[in-house]
Parts: structure tokens; sequence; C-alpha cells
């Protein structure tokens, strides 16, 4: 007898699909197959069950232009099981020159005992010194196995020179820790402000002007040439344009072992949004793009060359957003998502034709995969953790801020219908979402260190 047995459900594992029962027993899945006995036992039929997503890119109470993102660890988990994300990877942060251990020391005290689902954090530095590229040997054992670095932001003290880039790439190599980049051209970026600045023009507007798409494409192309003449890999987060998607798939088939991620908001909106009054409330870096660049991403999806759908997710409140006083560069830019991403995808998805099993890939097997997860998270597999989302494929609904849990008062998909909803989210085997109704603790996620990158288990196996 199984302590949780989820009945005639179709299990999708983002490879194949197929009806049958899922048991759980403890923490663990034990056993998948058909008339399955259970101390619970919950009928699914009609239901999708999957593995819970796995937001990639998140930032909890993040400092920002005077402000600091809404949701922490405790509110934006929560708002993130809802949505039935069972995994996220947050950021380390680097002040000053501070290496590795301290800044995540740091940053783990600020999670620690908050959030209720597992987590993890991705190393992030500014500066590549020699205290980093010491603790760097310490991060691989630790099982932080990923490197985020710049191509921008030289203001703030974050954009690394090509040198730096190389340099860290190599020792990356060398660690099995896999190097990832906020991919903007920041020289072109920092004149074209400047300019722009010089005429008095800061309005919202200027954001897509003074962050074109092309500084996008040049960077991504840098990137990928660096990560060649290295032998390392490289992956590019938030890919906010089909040129940009393009350029990933140019280098991959050229032999490049070059990874991408996509967010909600570019395969959704475009920078219309932010010709209106209200355009602040849509900012974020790289910006929403021209109409078009959207539906080409979603191209590179299909084709397998972007991998990972994370969010990004960066929320501020209306409150937050207004004290920008009318220039982009006081104001705050980040979005929210994490509790909208999973079912807006999978529906904007359906609605494209894209596979379902390329869908649920792309949110769970593939970043668990990518990011040292496997054998644990993302997985329908016996001896995986019992983190899944149940999912009804018929539900119809708007969003609507006011429905959901994130530390905001607006979304910046209102109103949008969408096909498809979690109903149930089980953490570890532990029910924490069930339609609707929340059942979780704060606190009781875990930390979890990753395994080295390797390339070979980050490929796709269909």
């Amino acid at each position: 007898m199984y302590d949780l047995v989820i009945k005639n459900a179709l299990l999708m594992n983002g490879y194949e699909e197929w009806h049958a029962d899922l048991a759980v027993n403890g923490e663990k899945i034990e056993a998948v197959g058909t008339g399955l006995p259970g101390r619970r036992e919950i009928n699914a039929s009609g239901k999708w069950l999957m593995p819970g997503a796995i937001d990639a890119h998140v930032h909890m109470s993040l400092p920002f232009a005077g402000s600091v993102s809404a949701d922490d660890f405790e509110s934006g988990s929560r708002a993130a099981a809802f949505g039935g994300v069972t995994t996220m990877i947050d950021f380390t942060a680097q002040q000053g020159d501070e290496g590795l251990r301290a800044s995540f020391e740091r940053r783990f005290r600020a999670a620690d005992g908050k959030s209720v689902i597992d987590w993890s954090l991705h190393a992030c530095i500014g500066r590549l010194t020699a205290q980093v590229l010491d603790d760097l040997e310490w991060a691989a054992r630790f099982g932080l196995t990923s490197l985020k670095m710049f191509t921008a932001y030289a203001k703030s003290g974050l954009m690394l020179d090509d040198g730096a880039v190389f340099e860290a790439m190599r020792r990356c190599r060398s660690l099995g820790i896999l190097p990832t980049f906020h991919a903007e051209n920041g020289a072109v970026i920092d004149r074209l402000c400047d300019e722009f600045q010089a005429k008095g023009m800061t309005g919202i507007q200027t954001l897509p002007l003074t962050r074109p798409v092309f500084t996008e494409t040049e960077a991504v192309r840098r990137i990928a040439d660096l990560a060649r003449a290295a032998d390392a890999a490289a992956y590019i987060v938030h890919t906010s344009s089909g040129d940009g998607a393009a350029e990933i798939a140019r280098a991959r088939r050229s032999g490049v072992k070059l990874y991408g991620e996509t967010c909600p908001q570019y395969l959704t909106l475009d920078d219309s949004l932010l010709k209106g009054t209200d355009g602040h409330f849509y900012s974020c870096c790289p910006p929403i793009r021209p109409v078009g660049q959207s539906e080409e991403i979603w191209k590179y999806i299909k084709s397998g060359d972007i991998q990972v759908v994370a969010t990004d997710h960066c929320p501020f409140t209306r409150a937050a957003k207004n004290t920008w006083g009318g220039s982009i560069g006081t104001l705050p830019m980040g979005l929210p998502g994490v509790e909208t991403m999973p079912a807006l995808f999978l529906s904007e998805g359906r609605k494209r034709g894209v596979p379902t099993r390329l869908l649920v890939r792309a949110i769970s097997a593939l970043p668990a995969r990518i990011f040292g997860l496997h054998g644990t998270k993302g997985s329908l597999l016996p001896g995986s953790d019992a983190d899944l989302m149940l999912y009804d494929p018929a539900a119809e609904w708007a969003v609507a801020a006011t429905g959901l849990h994130m530390a905001t008062d607006y979304s910046i998909y209102e109103g949008r219908p969408v096909l498809g909803k979690p109903v149930m989210t089980i953490s570890r085997g532990e029910i924490i979402v069930e339609n609707g109704i929340w059942k979780g603790t704060p606190g009781r996620g875990r930390f979890i260190g990753r395994k080295r990158f390797d390339h070979s288990c980050a490929l796709p196996v269909d």
C-alpha cells in the first residue's frame, strides 16, 4: 500500500505520454503502473500529470533602482507553488570584490527557512577577481554549478570584458560549472542612453531604442565565439528576440555547446505596450520586442534551439514602478511571472501547435538536466523526488491580478484567456496546493546543491 496514488492520469515527462497510475511513498516516486493501491487515491481521469515545473531564473528580494523586488523567498515560493512550480533557482549577489563563498552565505541567510519549495542558487559575479577564481572550485564542490555573468551594466559594476569572460569560461569548463550570460552589448547601450538623455528623451518609449535587438544578437554571437575558443559551454538567459534565438541556433549548428532560455513576456507581448501611459509597468531588460519577434522565438522552441522557459521573475508594485519620475534610469526593471508561467506557456504553446512533450520538456526535464538536478527533479521515474504538477488541460480562465498570489498588485497578462490550469502541486510527496487551497508551510523547502555540468547529460534524448 503506497502513501499516495494518482490514478488514471495522462503522464507527461517531456519525452513520452501515457496513461498510468503513479505511486508516492514518503518524498519519492515509488512506482508507475496500473492498479496501484494507495492510502489516499486521487482520480486524475482527464488530467495531465507532469514533473513540477522548475523556474531556473528568479529574483527574490532583489535591490534595484532604490527599490526591492516585492516577493521574498516565502511569498515568491508560495506563489510559485500555486502555479505548479516546485523548484526555483535564484542568484547570489556579489558586493564589491567579495568572493563567491561570502556572497553565497549572505544570500543563503536571506532564503533559508522561508521557501516552501526546494531552491538553489546560481553564482553571480560582476568582477572576476583572484578570490572568485579560487572560490569557483569550492562552488563546484558545494553544488553552485552555474555562474552568471553580464556583458552589460558597466555603470552598475557588473559588466565583464571579453578577457574576463574567456578566462571564466575556461575555469568553469575545468570544474563542471555552466557559464550563463545576460547577453546585451553594454557599451552600445550606454552610448545610446547617453545620447537620448542629452536630448531630454528619458521616457519609457526610449527603452527599446536604447536597447535595440542588435545589442542582443551581437552579444550572443560574441559569447558563442568565446565559448568556441574556450571549448566551453554557455547558456543565454532571457533571450528576448527571434534574432537572438536565431544566433543561438546558428552557433549550435556550427558545433558550439550553447543553450538558450526565454521567458513568457518575450513569447506573448510586444513593445506597443510601452507606448501607453502605463508603459512603465511593462519595463524589463532586455525589453519586450517589436511585433513579430515573439513568433520567431516560438520557432526555435519547436526546433529545440531554445531549451528552457523560465520567468526572470522580479516583481514590483505599482507604487514602486511609479517612483521612476519619468526617467528609465531610475525605473525598477522587472516583471512578475513565477505563478503564471507554467499555465500561460502551456496554453500559448498548445495554441501554436507546439508538441506538448516539448512544452513539458522546456519547463521541467531540460532545466533539470542542464542545471544538474537530473535524477531527483524534472522526472517521473521511480526514485525521483515526488515533485508533481496535476494539470487540468480543459480549464478555461482569464488572468486577473486579484486571483494571484505574487506580492504585486498588477499582472502584465491581465485579462488574457488561458486554456489549462494546475489543480494540484506536490513537493517531495507533500500536497502543498490542492484545487486552489494552500496547504504548505513556510520553510519546508530545502536548498539543493546541484551536480556538476555535463553537456552529455544536458542533451535532450528523444
